[in-house]
């Protein structure tokens, strides 16, 4: 009924938003030859429609991770399979970027060694993160030796593109991590509950930032500055309300809600936010509730959904 008896000035950039809630793509990323493809929109629950995070950015056909949470791979074949996205092919998954090491964010870590290698993949995989990404790496590595030292022996199916589940852990700070033909990667300092990083994408026609889980901080701001894309976590204030205490604590100091998510994309100001990894009591209530906030283009983003 609000809805309906809005002015046209309120309606018109209302049903703007609504169309891209929906999950339709703005017309510039048609042409664009920088897509993201949300591999996994998801938080730590198990919910079969949502993998845990993961985002990629595909530039030229080369694929960028970023955050590798369970079910990453299996997003990326269906990336492939489904929507011709070729450079989602497994074995072509060889450069990511993780924002913190909590476990919804790199259960898949193995999933993304060792399945390509498998398949096929005969390079080793390069991987960006926080402090500690290097012991997890040799930890994991070190988890699954059986299976590499069957997999790498006279009989082992793997033995002749043994390079293939070897990674290189880079353990990062705020500035320029990554940068090849294609895109530069620039880390920024978040705030969670322990070191977290967001990063912006520059490639030849898009910028992108992508927040991890974080509190609203004047990095992601700055970060942005009017990016084309925004890619942010939110809850809903009705979803945190039926959490336990300590939760709501902790998410007060380490996540954002709608309502702050509304006053930082204000100024940071990217033509499309993306809400992503996010928590409501549904799709529509999430969505009802940044709507409120928020006059801007958003969409409440879906796994495989390409932008």
């Amino acid at each position: 009924m609000r809805f309906r008896s809005s002015t046209f000035l309120v309606l018109v950039p209302m049903l703007l938003t609504a169309s891209l809630a929906s999950g339709q793509q703005p017309q510039t990323a048609a042409a664009s030859k920088t897509r993201i493809v949300l591999l996994g929109t998801g938080n730590p629950g198990p919910d079969p429609d949502r993998s845990g995070p993961a985002t990629a950015i595909v530039v030229n056909d080369t694929a960028y991770l970023v955050d590798f949470g369970p079910g990453v791979v299996r997003r990326a074949s269906a990336a492939f399979l489904d929507k011709g996205i070729k450079a989602l092919e497994p074995t072509k998954l060889r450069v990511a970027f993780v924002t913190h090491l909590h476990s919804d964010h790199t259960v898949g870590y193995s999933d993304l060694i060792f399945t390509p290698w498998t398949i096929g993949r005969r390079v080793p995989l390069e991987v960006y993160g926080p402090k500690g990404l290097k012991a997890m790496t040799e930890h994991l590595l070190e988890a699954y030796r059986v299976d590499i030292e069957t997999r790498t022996n006279l009989d082992g199916n793997q033995r002749g593109f043994p390079e293939g589940h070897n990674v290189n852990a880079h353990e990062i700070s705020p500035g320029v991590v990554y940068k090849d033909a294609n895109v530069t990667v620039t880390a920024f300092a978040t705030k969670h509950a322990m070191e977290s990083y967001g990063y912006r994408f520059d490639t030849s026609d898009r910028s992108i930032v992508i927040s991890g889980d974080t509190n609203p901080v004047q990095e992601t701001i700055d970060a942005c500055r009017g990016c084309d894309v925004l890619i942010h976590e939110a809850n809903t204030p009705a979803w945190l309300a039926t959490r336990p205490d300590t939760f709501q604590r902790f998410a007060a100091k380490y996540h954002t809600t709608t309502g702050q998510l509304a006053e930082l994309a204000r100024q940071a100001k990217p033509r499309l936010l993306i809400l992503y990894h996010y928590s409501g009591l549904s799709r529509e209530e999430l969505f009802d509730d940044m709507l409120a906030h928020y006059a801007g283009p958003f969409v409440v983003g879906r796994d495989l959904d390409v932008y």
